[in-house]
């Protein structure tokens, strides 16, 4: 009888320390959409190499005296709505077909998916700027990137939280971490103070990315050629 009442009585019940059940591979998929936004480089990184001096049509373009950061930023905005789309696609389609919950602010994740796609198409500017970085290069960049982001697996998992703990400079210097850590904060956090330093971290990268572009680019004349 005292099994038996044993057996029916739970002395232990499961917790969620977030306001929605988190299921293990959540993380995943957020790793997967930093690393979507990473491989969208290579669009804006194709078409800054259309119109750099040392192609057919950006030669026609100096000749026709339009100016360089009015070319690259038109570039940039047309390479960044297709990233943006496909980010928004692969996001639709996780959430509804997949069945992955991302919590309440659904809305900001819209937020962190144009934050990271913006971040993506103004590093593919930068490369793309260089003139010689073909599209070999931003998959070997990114897929490196997505190790710290624990893209691969348990194992990827591990080695991305064990430099995060003992590193957080580095790994915070991962702009696919932050891509991630966006979606990451949202889920996990009560507050939104990291998602919007995550958001912040990756406006300056934009930042960054953009000013190299813009460099480069103004130096690409036939006279420096």
């Amino acid at each position: 009888q005292v099994a038996g009442a044993g057996a029916d009585r739970s002395f232990t019940r499961p917790v969620s320390v977030t306001p929605n059940p988190v299921k293990p591979a959540t993380r995943y998929y957020f790793a997967l959409l930093a690393f979507v936004s990473g491989m969208g480089a290579t669009v804006t990184m194709v078409a800054v190499q259309g119109i750099m001096a040392s192609s057919p049509l950006g030669a026609r373009r100096v000749l026709a005296g339009l100016p360089r950061w009015k070319v690259l930023t038109a570039t940039l905005t047309a390479s960044w709505a297709c990233v943006l789309v496909c980010l928004l696609i692969a996001f639709a389609f996780i959430a509804a077909v997949v069945g992955v919950d991302f919590g309440p602010h659904v809305g900001l994740c819209l937020v962190a998916i144009g934050a990271a796609s913006l971040m993506s198409s103004a590093a593919g500017a930068a490369l793309g700027s260089a003139g010689r970085a073909g599209i070999g290069v931003v998959s070997a960049i990114t897929c490196l990137l997505s190790l710290f982001t624990g893209l691969y697996g348990p194992g990827a998992q591990s080695v991305a939280n064990a430099v995060e703990h003992n590193a957080p400079l580095l790994a915070q210097a991962n702009p696919l971490w932050q891509a991630s850590h966006c979606f990451y904060s949202l889920l996990y956090y009560d507050s939104l103070e990291p998602f919007a330093r995550s958001c912040a971290v990756l406006a300056g990268m934009t930042g960054l990315f953009l000013a190299i572009a813009l460099i480069r680019a103004r130096r690409m004349t036939h006279e420096r050629l």
